[in-house]
């Protein structure tokens, strides 16, 4: 089975995501989404915490979202 990852990074739209439409393409191949952040890479980037939240809240809706796909998503 071939197995398609789409890594998000800054853009977490579902909708004209190119990355998630190729991926998407082959309807028998399983699917990962992943979101890879750690506080200390927010720090760095002198992200606020109300941004973390929001990107947080965004994340949670994403999930859900892909749930209803049926695409694993993968936030370590």
């Amino acid at each position: 089975m071939t197995t398609h990852l789409v890594w998000f990074r800054q853009d977490l739209r579902l909708h004209d995501n190119l990355a998630l439409a190729a991926a998407c393409r082959n309807s028998s191949a399983r699917v990962l989404a992943l979101y890879i952040a750690t506080p200390r890479q927010w720090a760095t980037h002198n992200m606020s915490p109300r941004q973390a939240e929001l990107i947080n809240a965004q994340l949670n809706g994403l999930q859900i979202a892909l749930a209803g796909k049926r695409y694993s998503f993968i936030v370590p």
